[in-house]
């Protein structure tokens, strides 16, 4: 059972699409959305401001720091009222908390095992190249729960589909995509791509008896497609055709060492879906 939503919200179009997909799913399952903004400390280090003088061609004075964390308090609360109205039109209930922190380490630690992190694929950014990394993917990294990622275009959620392959994570991801399907109102699907086409029958009929079992536990009507070819690319071409809406799937396997330096289907999914993705560890 999800517990509570956190939204960590910066004003990207992204992060107010993440907020809405929160909204819907708290209202229905009348469960809290709290809205999280983060003042980015590393913004108030006066030696990368010095820096960002020079490249954005601003004055850089010693205190310089206290101005940019006051202006960054005042549009934490303009963000806040209007995550704050977007929820309650919405009928969700609605709580706000500001950190000063790394962005993903305090999204991450907000959350609970029970939990669901929503979170924009690209935040806000002072200097395109200045904050490196991705905020999104480290939240993925080191939350306790599964996380959300939007992207900028915001659409109901009418179609669920799971990434299955029989892994750990995979079942994981079968149970939560089962409840986020319910949550919705959305039809679930359950998704294996048949990575070869030699591929032993067998072993599709056991992925199948496997989900059966698994969502059958979870009171979870579905279909089952096979698709062929390479993973990531089939996934991300069968949600951009419109076939499921949400895609949920594992995060990085069972070897996340080798994933992280060799890359892995969900990093390549992240990178290039074209819709919302939830990401189970």
């Amino acid at each position: 059972m999800i517990n509570r939503l956190i939204v960590g919200f910066d004003g990207s179009p992204s992060s107010y699409a993440a907020a809405n997909y929160a909204f819907d799913l708290g209202s229905k399952l009348n469960i809290p959305v709290v809205g999280i903004y983060v003042i980015d400390k590393r913004l108030l280090d006066e030696t990368l401001l010095e820096d960002l003088a020079g490249i954005l061609g601003f004055t850089f004075y010693l205190g310089i720091s206290q101005k940019v964390k006051e202006a960054l308090e005042k549009k934490a609360d303009v963000l806040f009222q209007e995550f704050a109205e977007l929820g309650r039109q919405k009928g969700a209930k609605v709580s706000l908390v500001q950190v000063e922190g790394i962005p993903y380490e305090e999204i991450a630690a907000e959350a609970d095992e029970d939990d669901l992190i929503f979170v924009g694929y690209k935040g806000m950014h002072l200097v395109k190249g200045v904050l490196i990394g991705s905020t999104a993917e480290r939240v993925i990294r080191k939350a306790p729960c599964p996380v959300f990622v939007s992207r900028d275009n915001y659409k109901p959620i009418k179609r669920v589909g799971i990434a299955f392959d029989g892994s750990p994570v995979a079942r994981k991801a079968l149970k939560v995509g089962a409840e986020l399907a319910k949550g919705y109102g959305a039809n679930l699907e359950v998704i294996f791509v048949e990575p070869n086409e030699n591929f032993p029958e067998e072993v599709i009929d056991q992925l199948k008896a496997e989900a059966d079992k698994i969502l059958g536990e979870e009171n979870a009507d579905y279909t089952f497609t096979l698709l062929k070819g390479f993973p990531e690319e089939q996934l991300v071409e069968y949600q951009a055709n419109g076939n499921v809406d949400l895609l949920v799937m594992g995060a990085f396997g069972t070897r996340p060492l080798k994933e992280i330096l060799l890359g892995s289907v969900a990093y390549f999914v992240m990178h290039n879906a074209q819709g919302p993705v939830v990401f189970v560890k």
